[in-house]
């Protein structure tokens, strides 16, 4: 039994331990996969646009007697079904969107400078525009799409532009670039709704997990959360082998202060306990509300050592709080503390010998640490 020790540095405590956070999944890598996956998806999609309407254009070409232009459409063709098939075997690769468009603007230069079948080459802009705001996002697709139809105003208004061989009236023209820049607008602007009703979505779902993992009173991990981190540092600690502490404490005599001065005070004493708790550990460290006047600390790479260490620098540090209220109470907290490593038989072991002393640290008087 360890009662009152000096306090001493944090023996057994490794400061360049990994980092916590690792428990948890990043949501932010998860939405970052979602989009990469949704822009795979879109570049698939417009592959097969482009197949669809290329082949086509190829057919008719060779209808109609055109051999080169069928030729060159049918070659076309050929090297849309060769990107398809390497982007499905290659897999998600952020190269892939940047490889598509590149590869679909070289093909929509070339029908507009052509015509490709009847001049008809410009209905390449119906797929263009969806696709490239759906490639790169409303912000960089519509900067693309501004480039692309600055270009192509430029190749068909500019006075025998080089290399345009298909033949557009004015009219035509126009209403192309009437049609390029709405379609462009359009499209940008649903999809910047859509990335705001994403990021609202994305909000509401982080505050609802929050507020899932979180005690409502004190603002610690609740129950549940301090459950799952454990098993995921079990986890962890089976395949590196390590080593890390539990402490459950219980506020002493905590029912008479409730009956003596109120619940009202008596949740006061409960929040200025968590945050004495919170800010006396290091970052990594979980702190949670066990239940009622009950605390659990989680230390990863901490030996039983060092949790004995903190847990009398923070059982001191609680019936310091005695001094604040104006109130005349006595504020004090009993600890357990147990070591779990690759060894231990489960959570359940480990919680149970941290509650049995605790509870020993209770029966010998209250206010004070037990960690063997």
């Amino acid at each position: 039994m360890e009662t009152s020790a000096p306090l001493n540095p944090r023996a057994g405590v490794n400061s360049d331990h990994p980092d916590f956070d690792a428990i948890a999944q990043d949501p932010i890598a998860q939405v970052l996969g979602l989009d990469l996956r949704r822009r795979i998806q879109a570049s698939g999609y417009m592959l097969i646009f482009a197949l669809a309407i290329t082949g086509a254009m190829g057919v008719i070409a060779l209808m109609a007697a055109d051999l080169f232009l069928a030729g060159t459409l049918s070659a076309v063709t050929a090297v849309i079904l060769g990107a398809y098939i390497g982007v499905n075997i290659a897999g998600p690769s952020r190269k892939t969107p940047v490889l598509v468009g590149a590869l679909l603007l070289v093909l929509y230069f070339y029908l507009l400078l052509s015509g490709g079948v009847n001049n008809t080459g410009l209905m390449w802009a119906v797929m263009l525009v969806p696709g490239f705001i759906n490639l790169y996002g409303y912000k960089w697709g519509t900067v693309t799409l501004g480039i692309v139809g600055g270009a192509t105003a430029l190749i068909l208004f500019y006075p025998d532009f080089p290399g345009l061989l298909a033949q557009y009236d004015t009219g035509h023209r126009v209403r192309f670039i009437a049609i390029f820049g709405a379609l462009t607008a359009l499209t940008a602007i649903l999809d910047s709704s859509r990335h705001q009703t994403q990021q609202m979505l994305h909000k509401l779902t982080a505050e609802l997990e929050n507020h899932a993992c979180t005690d409502a009173l004190t603002g610690l991990a609740n129950r549940r959360e301090a459950y799952r981190a454990i098993n995921e540092l079990e986890r962890r600690n089976r395949e590196l082998a390590g080593r890390y502490t539990v402490l459950i404490g219980d506020l002493d005599s905590f029912k008479a202060i409730n009956d003596t001065f109120g619940h009202s005070f008596g949740d006061r004493v409960l929040r200025d306990v968590a945050q004495t708790l919170r800010e006396s550990t290091r970052a990594d460290d979980v702190v949670a509300r066990w239940g009622g006047e009950e605390f659990l600390i989680l230390l990863p790479n901490t030996d039983v050592d060092g949790g004995g260490i903190l847990a009398e620098k923070l059982r001191q540090k609680v019936e310091a709080l005695s001094e604040t209220y104006a109130e005349d109470v006595k504020i004090s907290i009993s600890f357990g503390v147990a070591e779990g490593n690759a060894g231990t038989d489960g959570q359940n072991q480990l919680l149970a010998e941290a509650d049995s002393r605790m509870y020993r640290a209770k029966s010998a008087g209250r206010n004070q640490v037990v960690s063997v």
